[in-house]
């Protein structure tokens, strides 16, 4: 038995790491629960240690039995030290989350060993013992509790090397001096037995983690005390990683610019810490709640049941309805509010986030001082999911672009081709483009399909050249969003011109509807690729609200009848009637007329009839792959 004074030491520094502990703002994450189980068991082992020194030291009256607890009590605090902080290691690197159960078992499998030789020494006198004359002795099985300490070092060395890339510099920092210092401690005190410094280095080691991994001050705003943006992405990536249970409301006060600007600007901070005494005051003792701006908070509640989700839904929206007192002045509340539950709403904590920048859009489409939900904000699972299939397909070019010909059915020979986008995951399959295109254009990633679809279209268009099939031209779509793109039709002109192709040899679809929607965008661009030769068509005629009129503005060659003008002309309906007339004044305007969705003989004889030879449709092929589509090329007459 050694001395006591590193262990009084000892006992001062992790009193006060308790202290800085419990006294400053933390996150109730899974690394902070660990770390405080850390603290306590270290606090423990000095104890102890301390504890079994004076028992030693005065031990005349003392019953054996006690000297035995009381080191039992030691080594067993001691020697969970280890396998603790290698726990506490492997989940800041994120590595605890994804071990099995079985791996977790083997993990805790050493300690349990050194669990079994410690309880029973008493009896077994493995570890040490006490003579005749009480003095305590050490025996071999001590050496066995070092190597499992040994052990779990190397673990969280290995831990720590593999994951060196993953940590910031402060965490990284603070776990390289831990092993060291701890394991040195260790090692001196096996061969200096009387010097009992490891509880000592132990707790410098611990303090130095307070103030690096687990300092949350990184997570607090300054102005409001508030947890900030990573504040929460962490308790979120906390959640997932447990699975545990939240409801989680969104609020983003409408009116917020107009209070900042309603106040001096150092009363700003009060007044929005009067908001948010106002509107979360009986939220809850474990609740989370998060500032990301001035008048922007999430609040997260754990395990909640429907009644309390009601609860505090209502008592938020009652306090937004209710004038603000602030300096002498009332200010009205207006606020967009959102609700959803983790994870039957989402199992991401990236939804938060997008639920949250949805709320935050300047064009609010939904209505104010009322609850939303996740759907209520297109966020559903199968939205978001879709958001991510079509990223990963474009950064891993997994889009596929196919190819459905233009036939004239009266001298079979294949015309053009219409290329078209197509979408599939590992996870959700076949995804139509109907169901992703509106999305993409939602977010923004139109233009990057646009862009994708074009330089395919425009390389397999080469191609066919370079194979000797007379291809006359290739139609691609473009999406009323990518009107607004800055200096699309140069950027188109140099992609044609980068694969061998000239202006001429491409045509640009527009549906009937976007014409009606964006006509000054509209005109704008089509004007800008027609004067660079491009050719323009009119998708889909037939199913839009716009008059022949409006459509004569836009300099197009080509108009392509929707299959439901057809399909009602085959079946002899009245609407039917109309497909000849519309077939006279695009005859009269000089462009050519291409028939989609023909899928029978009957059709392919009507439109005969009326002198439209230029078919589109299943009757002749369904979009086909590339390679495909250069094997039916290779069957048809050219």
């Amino acid at each position: 038995m050694g001395g006591i004074n590193f262990d009084i030491a000892a006992i001062i520094v992790f009193s006060f790491n308790l202290y800085l502990f419990v006294s400053r703002r933390r996150l109730r994450i899974l690394q902070s629960t660990l770390f405080s189980i850390l603290l306590a068991i270290s606090l423990g082992s000095a104890v102890m240690d301390a504890a079994g020194v004076v028992l030693y030291k005065y031990q005349s009256g003392v019953p054996l039995p006690v000297h035995y607890a009381v080191n039992v009590l030691y080594y067993i605090f001691q020697n969970s030290v280890a396998p603790a902080f290698c726990v506490f290691l492997l989940v800041v690197a994120h590595r605890y989350q994804r071990l099995g159960t079985g791996f977790r078992t083997l993990l805790a499998l050493p300690w349990a060993c050194a669990m079994v030789i410690i309880l029973s020494t008493p009896w077994t006198h493995a570890a040490f013992y006490f003579d005749e004359s009480l003095q305590y002795r050490r025996n071999i099985g001590l050496t066995v509790l070092y190597g499992v300490s040994a052990l779990y070092a190397i673990i969280s060395l290995i831990a720590l090397a593999r994951s060196r890339k993953t940590f910031s510099a402060r965490t990284a920092l603070g776990l390289v001096l831990f092993l060291p210092i701890t394991l040195s401690a260790f090692i001196f005190q096996f061969f200096h037995p009387d010097v009992l410094i490891v509880n000592f280095a132990i707790s410098v080691s611990e303090l130095i983690i307070l103030f690096s991994i687990n300092d949350f001050d990184s997570f607090v705003d300054g102005q409001t005390g508030l947890f900030n943006r990573a504040a929460l992405a962490a308790q979120l990536e906390n959640i997932e990683q447990q699975e545990l249970r939240y409801a989680v409301f969104l609020v983003y006060i409408d009116n917020k610019e107009f209070l900042e600007y309603a106040v001096r600007p150092e009363m700003v901070s009060s007044l929005e810490q009067a908001l948010v005494n106002r509107l979360f005051s009986e939220s809850g003792k474990h609740r989370f709640l998060a500032r990301l701006d001035f008048g922007e908070y999430v609040l997260m509640i754990p395990d909640p049941g429907a009644d309390a989700v009601a609860d505090v839904q209502e008592r938020i929206l009652e306090r937004v309805r209710l004038p603000l007192g602030f300096a002498g002045k009332r200010y009205t509340l207006h606020a967009r509010l959102a609700q959803l539950t983790i994870p039957d709403d989402a199992s991401r904590a990236k939804v938060v986030f997008q639920a949250h920048r949805t709320l935050s859009l300047s064009h609010w489409d939904y209505p104010l001082d009322s609850w939303l939900s996740l759907p209520d904000l297109s966020l559903a699972e199968r939205h978001l999911a879709i958001v991510e299939a079509i990223k990963e397909a474009l950064d891993t070019g997994a889009l596929m672009v196919y190819f459905q010909p233009i036939i004239n059915s009266k001298t079979g020979a294949l015309i053009a081709a219409e290329a078209l986008v197509r979408l599939k995951n590992a996870e959700l399959g076949f995804i139509p483009p109907d169901e992703f295109i509106p999305i993409a254009e939602k977010n923004g990633l139109i233009h990057a399909i646009g862009d994708y679809v074009l330089d395919c279209s425009c390389a397999f268009f080469a191609s066919l050249r370079k194979a000797g099939i007379p291809l006359q031209f290739m139609e691609i779509n473009l999406s009323p969003v990518q009107f607004a793109q800055f200096n699309l039709t140069e950027r188109f002109y140099a992609t044609a011109l980068r694969h061998g192709l000239s202006a001429g040899d491409l045509c640009f679809e527009i549906t009937e509807t976007a014409a009606a929607q964006s006509p000054l965008a509209l005109r704008r661009t089509t004007d800008a690729l027609n004067g660079r030769g491009f050719a323009l068509a009119i998708d889909d005629f037939g199913i839009g609200n716009s008059n022949i009129a409006t459509l004569i503005e836009i300099p197009f060659s080509v108009v392509k009848l929707d299959r439901s003008l057809i399909t009602e002309a085959s079946a002899r309906k009245p609407e039917g009637i109309e497909l000849k007339g519309f077939v006279d004044i695009f005859r009269r305007l000089g462009v050519s007329i291409v028939a989609e969705g023909v899928e029978t003989e009957e059709q392919i004889r009507l439109l005969a009839d009326l002198g439209v030879h230029l078919i589109q449709g299943y009757y002749f092929s369904r979009p086909l792959p590339p390679e495909d589509f250069l094997q039916f090329c290779k069957r048809t007459k050219a």
